[in-house]
C-alpha cells in the first residue's frame, strides 16, 4: 500500500467515491461515519492522511481537527476538510488549528486523489513518516526522544521493540513480505495503544526494524506483554506451513530462527540522560 488515508463522512457517496479513487491509486481506506467514531479510528490506525467533513451529525468538522492535532498520536497526520458550502469561517478555523488542506464539495475525486498522494510524498522526503509503516519516523520521532531527555523527572517510559531474524525472512519471501510483516507490527502496537483511554502515547519508527513506543510508567511492561503475546500469534501467518511446524526457515543448508519481536523498557530511572545520543544507548542495552 501507498498510504494509510481515514475519511470521516457521514455522507454515503462521498465516501464510495473516494474510496474506490484511493484504492485504485494503492492506499488502504478506512472509514467513520461520525466524528467520535472517527477521532478514536484514527488514534486507533495512525492515518497519515484524514480527510474530514465540516458537516457531521454528531461534532464539527473543526472539531474533530481540534482533537487530531492534540493527540500525539494523529498530530503529524495531514488533515483535510471537506466543506458543503464555502465558509470563510471554517476555513480560517481549521488553518488556526493546523489542518493542511481545504476542499469545497462538489469536488473532484482525482484532484483530491493528487493532493493525497502529494501529501504523502512530502511526508516521505521530509523524513517526517516512515512509507512502510505509516508511522512518525526521523524527525518526528527525534522530536519526542528530545522532549523525554528535557523532561528527565518526568513519569514516562520509553518501550522499543525490534524485529529480530527478519533478514532471513526477507531473504526467503521477499522484500513486500518483509514489509508486510512490518505493518503488521504497526498494527498490533497501534491497537494494543487504542484499547487504552490514555490517547496522548506516542507510536513511532525508528528505523532498522525498530519501533518506538512512549508511554507511563504503569502502562509499559502490561502493553509490552500484550503486544509481544500478539505477535507470537501472528506471525506464523507470514510463514509457509513446514515453516511453521519446523519452526525454522531453510536458506542454502543453513537453519535461520522464525522472526521474534524483541522488547526493552527505560525510564527516567535508568538515567541521567543528557541527550538523545545517551537515551537510545540505554534503550538499545
Amino acid at each position: 500500500m501507498d498510504g494509510r488515508v481515514l475519511i470521516i463522512e457521514d455522507y454515503d457517496g462521498n465516501r464510495q467515491v473516494l474510496r474506490k479513487h484511493f484504492e485504485a491509486a494503492g492506499f488502504e481506506v478506512a472509514e467513520s461515519k461520525n466524528g467520535e467514531i472517527g477521532v478514536k479510528d484514527a488514534i486507533r490506525l495512525v492515518p497519515q492522511v484524514i480527510l474530514v467533513s465540516t458537516s457531521l451529525p454528531d461534532i464539527s468538522g473543526t472539531e474533530v481537527a481540534r482533537r487530531l492535532r492534540a493527540f500525539t498520536r494523529t498530530q503529524h497526520a495531514f488533515i483535510m476538510l471537506l466543506a458543503d458550502e464555502d465558509s470563510n469561517r471554517d476555513k480560517l478555523s481549521g488553518l488556526a488549528l493546523g489542518v493542511n488542506d481545504f476542499i469545497l464539495s462538489p469536488f473532484d475525486p482525482d484532484e483530491v486523489t493528487l493532493r493525497v498522494r502529494n501529501a504523502l510524498r512530502r511526508a516521505n522526503m521530509a523524513n517526517r513518516t516512515d512509507p512502510t509503516t505509516g508511522l512518525p519516523a526521523g524527525m518526528l520521532v527525534q522530536d519526542q526522544l528530545r522532549r523525554l531527555v528535557h523532561n528527565a523527572e518526568g513519569t514516562w517510559a520509553l518501550l522499543r521493540f525490534q524485529v529480530r531474524n527478519l533478514d532471513p525472512f526477507r531473504e526467503a519471501y521477499g522484500f513486500m513480505a518483509g514489509e508486510d510483516l512490518l505493518r503488521g507490527i504497526a498494527r498490533i502496537l497501534a491497537e494494543s495503544l487504542a484499547q487504552d483511554n490514555v490517547e496522548d502515547d506516542f507510536l513511532g519508527y525508528g528505523g532498522n526494524d525498530d519501533f518506538i513506543v512512549i508511554t507511563s510508567p504503569k502502562r509499559a511492561q502490561e502493553l509490552q506483554n500484550e503486544v509481544l503475546a500478539h505477535f507470537e500469534q501472528e506471525v506464523g501467518s507470514h510463514y509457509g506451513f513446514f515453516e511453521r511446524e519446523k519452526g525454522y526457515i531453510e536458506i542454502e543448508g543453513k537453519e535461520y530462527a522464525l522472526a521474534k519481536l524483541h522488547s526493552r523498557c527505560i525510564t527516567p530511572k535508568d538515567g541521567p540522560f543528557y541527550d538523545i545520543r545517551s537515551l537510545t544507548e540505554s534503550l538499545a542495552g
